[in-house]
């Protein structure tokens, strides 16, 4: 292009030489001064508000283009385009007798270049500049000179509308300029914002993406829609333990696959569900989508469904999928998933309310089995929220010490007489009612709070055991040990046995403590739990089994564990009476506990019937209602005092039971005993 600093092209349309010799003179003569251009520039293109500091500048120079013709000009201007050194300035002659004519002209030239600046010279009264407006249009680009005109007014209008023209084509290049920034720039912000939806390991759309697309369909709800719109949320069964045993190179790369299989069994953008032939899409179009939430959680959003059982055909289609074997490199692996599914309409407050609903979903088929399926409704909704409450309360009541703890007697039926107590916590929540151990012991668990309530209660427990048995006089002491139950979690503590030492030495604990704990599968394997059994065990301490038969309890425990003393689950002991089966167990435990120098505890004894049974099966100890409920330790102690009169308790006096008889087997086999080996 053209410097437009140094040299500024000039094109002049006349068909007499004469008139070209004086354009000639007046480009090529001296200036009257160097700075004219810059004079000219302050007065009438500056703005006056700002002072103007004069900066030194070269006199223009004017390269003179001639054209004898208008079709001679318009081969010149188009030679001027196709070379890109477009012509700032043309004067144009009106009347041209050969050819075309200086109107005519021009409109060719603005054709060929729409930003060419144009001077008409006419010396006729018959064309106005009224004539000229009405047949090329209005347009900043022409002015009119008439001849015979001055050499001065020539040069100026030069000097202004090359100037002009300079001017135009730096706003263009600018302006190109900046729509080349903003494109770059928009560009880049558009990679940031894919960068920034999607999970860098599988390319899927990621969380931010989901919550702007959920925003977007709850927008197009409304009471006239006819589709559905379905959010399904998994997480991968053992992937925990693929990626701790094969590594994360393993565990990457099943993500991927998972996130290919999840990708198959969904629709494109408007296509139908490679998914099943029965799944079908209302007219408008939907675009489902896969997203990885993060770990190994994934979503898939279903957009626009005919029918609701169409999310459920989905769902299934992942569980099927998800179970298939994986490649891992030379390894075959398996997992699985489970999937909440929850439905997307306008009741919902935003994106993040979605998304929690398919999650609650997801953890409620979890908790009904693996592989399943769980669509959500407002109870899961009012569960959640009744956990969370639960959880705030309960870290408040820890904190305040809120719990209280009862104590209730386990009886020897041979002496008939009181041998233990066994501490159970109690919690009155907000509303005035006991919430069940059942209920927030688990939470505390899963919270993380199970550790510190464990060693409050056995301070606290301590600390009134002690405190009572203090109390009595040596001779009127009652021998009874004090039962508390700890969590596997307090068990697998390595400092458990030095804060339990701690708690000894603050309660001047010197009476005997049976610690009882729940048979399971984590300590069965925990090599730490069972060193701190040992250790226990040795120091004098009883380890009990609590609630066996219960759970994922399993007669290894009479091998693995020192244990003193089983206590059977009181949901055999209710049954004994009227259910065979439970009556032979319950038989087995307590023949296989004494072939095994162990004693049995068995709870929930509530009937004579119930007591009769188990003296006659040679059942050691038992726990019930039938002998006294839970007591604080101001009842205890009374009952201690004068056991079987104290605030009308009944303890059991007799040592000789009515015989009771064993309920019938379904299959007519014998009611007897089983006999095992003795040792």
């Amino acid at each position: 292009m053209t410097d437009f600093e140094t040299e500024r092209r000039v094109l002049i349309i006349d068909d007499q030489s004469q008139i070209h010799e004086t354009f000639a003179r007046i480009f090529q003569c001296d200036h009257r001064s160097e700075h004219e251009l810059d004079d000219f520039e302050a007065r009438f293109l500056l703005d006056d508000s700002e002072p103007q500091e004069r900066q030194p500048s070269s006199a223009p120079v004017f390269a003179l283009t001639h054209a004898y013709s208008g079709e001679e000009g318009v081969y010149e201007v188009q030679k001027s385009v196709d070379a890109g050194e477009r012509f700032s300035v043309a004067f144009v002659d009106m009347r041209m007798p050969r050819g075309m004519d200086g109107l005519a002209t021009i409109r060719r030239l603005w054709r060929i270049d729409s930003d060419l600046q144009v001077v008409i010279c006419t010396a006729y009264s018959d064309h106005t500049w009224d004539d000229i407006v009405r047949s090329l249009g209005y347009s900043d680009k022409l002015l009119l000179l008439r001849k015979p005109f001055e050499h001065d007014e020539a040069r100026q209008l030069a000097l202004a509308l090359s100037e002009k023209y300079r001017l135009s084509i730096r706003q263009e290049e600018k302006l190109e300029l900046l729509k080349s920034e903003v494109n770059r720039r928009r560009k880049a912000e558009s990679e940031l914002r894919d960068m920034a939806h999607r999970d860098a390991l599988t390319a899927l759309p990621n969380r931010p993406f989901l919550i702007e697309k959920l925003e977007q369909v709850l927008a197009n709800q409304g009471p006239r829609r006819r589709s559905h719109d379905a959010l399904l949320f998994l997480d991968l069964d053992n992937f925990k333990i693929i990626n701790d045993s094969l590594g994360h190179e393993a565990g990457d790369d099943l993500l991927n696959q998972v996130a290919v299989r999840l990708q198959e069994c969904v629709r494109d953008h408007d296509t139908a569900s490679r998914c099943s032939d029965s799944v079908e899409t209302s007219n408008d179009a939907a675009g489902d989508e896969t997203i990885r939430l993060g770990g190994d959680e994934f979503v898939v959003l279903l957009e626009r469904l005919a029918h609701r059982d169409d999310a459920l055909l989905v769902a299934r289609r992942i569980v099927q999928r998800i179970c298939e074997p994986f490649s891992l490199g030379d390894r075959l692996v398996t997992v699985g998933t489970s999937v909440g599914v929850a439905f997307i309409d306008d009741s919902l407050a935003d994106g993040h309310e979605a998304l929690r609903n398919a999650d609650t979903a997801m953890y409620q088929a979890k908790n009904s089995g693996k592989g399943q399926i769980a669509v959500f409704d407002q109870t899961m909704h009012d569960a959640v929220v009744a956990r969370h409450e639960l959880e705030a309360q309960l870290r408040v009541a820890l904190r305040e010490e809120k719990f209280e703890l009862r104590y209730q007697p386990i009886v020897n039926l041979k002496t008939c007489q009181i041998q233990g107590v066994e501490v159970l916590s109690r919690w009155r929540g907000d509303d005035g009612e006991y919430v069940p151990p059942s209920e927030f012991v688990p939470v505390a668990e899963e919270i993380g709070l199970i550790n510190h309530f464990g060693e409050w209660v056995l301070e606290r427990s301590m600390r009134e055991f002690s405190a009572m048995m203090a109390s009595f006089d040596d001779a009127q002491r009652p021998q009874v040990y004090l039962g508390v139950n700890i969590s596997r979690r307090q068990l697998a503590d390595p400092f458990f046995i030095d804060r339990l030492q701690a708690i000894i030495d603050r309660t001047r604990f010197k009476w005997s403590l049976k610690l009882e704990m729940s048979e399971n599968g984590d300590t069965r394997h925990n090599e730490r739990s069972l060193q701190t059994m040992l250790d226990l065990h040795q120091s004098g301490v009883g380890i009990h089994i609590d609630d066996f038969g219960k759970g994922n309890s399993s007669l290894t425990c009479f091998h693995d564990y020192p244990i003193e003393t089983v206590k059977i689950d009181r949901t055999f002991t209710a049954s004994i009476t009227i259910d065979h089966g439970h009556a032979i167990i319950t038989q087995a435990i307590v023949q296989l506990a004494h072939h095994l120098m162990a004693n049995i505890v068995c709870q929930g004894v509530e009937s004579a019937q119930q007591l009769n049974l188990l003296q006659q099966w040679g059942c050691d100890l038992a726990q019930g209602y039938i002998f006294a409920p839970p007591l604080d330790i101001v009842q205890l102690e009374r009952l201690l005092i004068t056991p079987g009169e104290s605030d009308g308790i009944k303890i059991l006096k007799s040592t000789v039971p009515a015989p009771v008889t064993m309920p019938a087997s379904p299959a007519g086999g014998p009611t007897g005993g089983i006999q095992l080996p003795t040792r």
